[in-house]
């Protein structure tokens, strides 16, 4: 085994105890799994990530501590699309049914959060983005 030589299983898991994010979550269990002999490739397959992917993170454990290395690494950020005030008035709308702006459905999907977000702040969200913020707002 050429990775995770100086961790313990133990150390992952102990850390995997103290995670509360999906992608560290992942990494560990990644991490535990070649440590109790799966190949890499092999991971990489059951967790649909590039081998390459999987050797970085693997490497990531060697050179950091265990939970900083499982955590995303800090990215500057860019200015948010919306300001506080525009925040608040959306966790306001999306606590509502879509109906009480005028959507004829039921519950709000991504698609009609991104053309709230275009048509009543003049904003352009991903999908991605959007799915998070319904998420958080919900």
């Amino acid at each position: 085994m050429s990775h995770l030589e100086n961790i313990s299983t133990s150390e992952l898991r102990t850390a995997l105890d103290d995670v509360d994010d999906v992608h560290a979550t992942k990494r560990l269990m990644l991490a535990i799994a070649y440590k109790q002999g799966v190949a890499q490739t092999d991971v990489a397959e059951w967790y649909g990530y590039l081998r390459k992917t999987i050797y970085n993170w693997l490497h990531r454990f060697e050179e950091e501590p265990v939970r900083d290395a499982a955590r995303d690494k800090a990215r500057p950020d860019r200015p948010p699309k919306l300001d506080r005030e525009e925040q608040f008035k959306v966790a306001q709308l999306l606590r509502d049914p879509p109906a009480n702006v005028g959507y004829n459905i039921e519950e709000w999907d991504i698609p009609r959060v991104q053309r709230l977000l275009d048509e009543q702040f003049d904003v352009t969200y991903s999908r991605t983005n959007a799915y998070r913020l319904l998420s958080k707002f919900e």
